[in-house]
């Protein structure tokens, strides 16, 4: 069931005049058309459908102080926010979906939906998660409920028990295939090597795919090893005084956040180890995206507990 069907309407909407069916009809219409003609935003059902809702509203914050933060007031009018258009939209290219001003708050931030209907706002320490419904952050920002910090995430597992050399890793990385796979992730095509020398500030003195052979992943493990040693010997490169990173890229066509996530094997560096190191912008921390990573987390650190 969706979330916003399990909240119940609060006080604080209430008192600012919400009630259950409203329609800000014309008003809502005509602030959404001066806005989007000052900005260029694309409206979507999602963003109409929570302003025809809210606009107008002026919300005070509950008495109390907050259940867990500072309760703070808001006013739903997308005007007010539409002039935030490069910062939301380079949150809106991080989170891989559009935004549309809502309104702000009473300490100046902007708030935003998105195409799911999701609230935003970019205030102090970054942006911020309000709520999974337009409805359900207007109640959390007034009665000072936990927003989710949108943050980027970077997990390292080291791989104390695996030989340091090429072909080990090379096995390593398909294992991070086929958890990145099993876990619904993304299923990648290939492997991407990057030697980066260990001399002076280091230079990156190669960076090459090798695409995965049709059929089984450990069927690759060998033809792969063998094609990297052989580009390694073409470059005048040794493994061993060399950083080298095993990646596994997102397959063509992946968009959103997940187009930020690395995975990568690194060995030969200066942690002096082998590593397996996931990544992801922020745009990972919330939604679908953040629980399939989750499960990835949970996979990956299984699996390094073993080696």
């Amino acid at each position: 069931m969706r979330a916003d069907l399990l909240i119940k309407p609060t006080d604080v909407l209430r008192q600012a005049g919400w009630r259950p069916g409203r329609n800000a009809g014309d008003a809502a219409m005509l602030a959404i058309l001066k806005t989007a003609a000052v900005g260029h935003w694309a409206l979507f059902p999602a963003a109409e459908a929570a302003i025809r809702e809210f606009h107008g509203l002026r919300i005070a914050p509950a008495p109390g102080g907050g259940r867990v933060v500072a309760a703070t007031g808001c006013v739903v009018d997308p005007q007010e926010a539409r002039y935030a258009g490069p910062p939301l939209s380079r949150l809106g290219d991080t989170l891989g979906t559009r935004l549309f001003p809502f309104g702000r708050t009473d300490n100046e931030a902007p708030l935003a939906l998105d195409e799911d209907g999701r609230l935003f706002t970019l205030g102090v320490g970054g942006a911020w998660l309000l709520g999974e419904t337009a409805r359900e952050g207007l109640v959390g920002l007034a009665e000072g409920a936990m927003p989710v910090r949108l943050r980027s995430r970077e997990r390292l597992w080291p791989l104390s028990g695996m030989p340091a050399d090429l072909a080990a890793a090379v096995r390593a990385a398909l294992v991070a295939v086929y958890v990145l796979h099993h876990t619904g992730v993304y299923s990648a095509r290939a492997l991407r090597l990057r030697v980066t020398t260990l001399r002076g500030v280091g230079i990156l003195a190669l960076d090459e795919t090798f695409a995965l052979r049709p059929g089984r992943l450990d069927a690759s493990a060998e033809p792969l090893t063998q094609a990297m040693t052989d580009q390694l010997a073409g470059a005048g490169l040794s493994p061993r005084g060399c950083e080298l990173a095993l990646g596994v890229p997102a397959p063509p066509g992946t968009s959103g956040p997940l187009t930020t996530l690395e995975c990568t094997i690194t060995l030969g560096g200066p942690a002096g180890r082998p590593t397996l190191a996931l990544s992801a912008g922020m745009g990972a921390s919330v939604g679908r995206t953040a629980e399939v990573l989750d499960a990835c987390e949970r996979a990956f650190a299984a699996w390094a507990a073993r080696q």
